[in-house]
């Protein structure tokens, strides 16, 4: 088995088991497309920083071959817009849009800063993944994939109740034969929030997200990525998940997700 989420062949991106979702043995978790779609996007401008992704998925995606398009939108000194789709079996699955800025050295005052504080992390504590530390019921029982591999330290939560805590890392390229970039990595990990925000309406129903809108006001450093999410839903079955992102040093982002219900996987 190829480690790693993604592996080239000609001009398409195949997909490995690791890719997979807890919700269809045959659909992509939607980490591995949105990590895809940041890394085409970069590579469309690489003296700048990504600021913002925003994702559509279109429908599930398919484990099969994905191909991409993409587009400059807007190239200055400043700032470059890359608009990217993913298409599987001629279909567009999923579109992105990413914005990317130029650093720049500026005076912060005081007031003005993040704050330098992040959830605790305990590099001793047992690790999972987010599918053996989730605590609602049924959470075992998916098919394998992007949950069953990023590795895992449980802070809070994860209940099922719409909030938790955790620190995640993925432990295996994104693309093979690449280097997973702690940006790339954010980005592959951001539509976690709806993992660990999970809301579950019943023992039957979850939630699923429609799209994935990430923010980076600075890349984060290497090593563990702290998710912190919450989940809430209106009784006409839409929702929002909002987590803040952190590296050991304190926030680096934030991620807004659009769910709706989902039937949970029986198998």
């Amino acid at each position: 088995m190829t480690q790693a989420l993604f592996y080239r062949d000609g001009d398409a991106y195949v997909p490995t088991e690791l890719s997979g979702g807890p919700w269809s043995p045959s659909h992509l978790h939607g980490g591995p497309p949105t990590g895809l779609l940041a890394y085409v996007a970069s590579g469309h401008a690489p003296k700048f920083q990504l600021a913002r992704l925003s994702v559509d998925l279109l429908r599930p995606i398919p484990r099969a071959p994905l191909q991409t398009r993409s587009e400059v939108v807007r190239s200055g000194q400043r700032l470059r817009v890359v608009a990217t789709s993913l298409y599987a079996e001629g279909k567009e699955v999923a579109r992105a849009t990413a914005l990317f800025l130029a650093p720049q050295n500026v005076v912060v005052p005081g007031h003005a800063r993040y704050a330098a504080v992040a959830p605790p992390l305990d590099t001793n504590a047992p690790r999972g993944s987010l599918n053996t530390i989730a605590r609602w019921p049924g959470s075992k029982a998916t098919p394998p994939g992007l949950h069953t591999t990023a590795e895992t330290v449980l802070v809070d939560g994860v209940e099922g109740r719409g909030a938790g805590c955790v620190w995640m890392r993925l432990p295996v390229p994104l693309v093979e034969g690449e280097p997973l970039t702690p940006t790339l990595q954010a980005a592959t990990l951001a539509d976690f929030g709806n993992g660990v925000g999970q809301l579950r309406l019943d023992e039957d129903a979850g939630c699923i997200n429609a799209d994935v809108n990430l923010f980076l006001h600075r890349a984060p450093a290497d090593g563990w990525l702290g998710i912190e999410a919450q989940s809430r839903m209106e009784s006409h079955g839409r929702g929002l998940v909002e987590t803040q992102l952190y590296d050991r040093h304190g926030p680096v982002g934030r991620v807004v997700q659009t769910i709706l219900a989902m039937p949970v996987y029986r198998g």
